[in-house]
């Protein structure tokens, strides 16, 4: 099994506070990881996420979840943006639009077709390994990916 996980889990799993929703995310990683599940992310949903952080740390210096993201590169892979992966997000969403189907604004950047793309390129890479993205927006990615939310993804 191979888990992405998007932006807004990355929010969830990096915020300060360890207690409620946050302590069960961490605690749903660590035992999909000590199952032997790869676990990765894009370099572009750390870029979504740590914006929002430094902001915040502008905010309430004593935040540390810029430092709980850095930690949690050290634990999962975060795959980079390439021109081939680019290539083939500009062409999906280009279906998606003229199918009627976008999941943002036109003049938006579109990090799910984005992340949909991350995902076609892992299946390429591994084929017949079920390949799920851990979101909290399974309405947009579940168009185009296998998504689910990530209390509902389990080995």
């Amino acid at each position: 099994m191979i888990v992405f996980i998007d932006s807004g889990v990355l929010g969830i799993l990096v915020n300060p506070s360890k207690i409620g929703e946050t302590s069960d995310c961490e605690q749903w990683l660590y035992r999909l990881l000590s199952q032997g599940v790869y676990i990765c992310s894009s370099d572009l949903c750390d870029y979504e996420v740590r914006r929002s952080l430094i902001l915040e740390t502008q905010k309430k210096p004593h935040l540390h979840s810029l430092e709980n993201l850095n930690d949690l590169r050290e634990i999962i892979d975060f795959l980079p943006v390439s021109f081939s992966l680019l290539i083939q997000a500009s062409s999906l969403w280009a279906s998606a639009r003229s199918q009627g189907m976008p999941t943002a604004d036109n003049k938006s950047l579109d990090i799910d077709i984005i992340i949909c793309s991350h995902w076609k390129e892992l299946q390429e890479e591994f084929p017949g390994r079920y390949i799920v993205i851990a979101t909290t927006n399974v309405k947009h990615l579940s168009r185009f990916t296998e998504a689910n939310t990530w209390r509902n993804i389990q080995l």
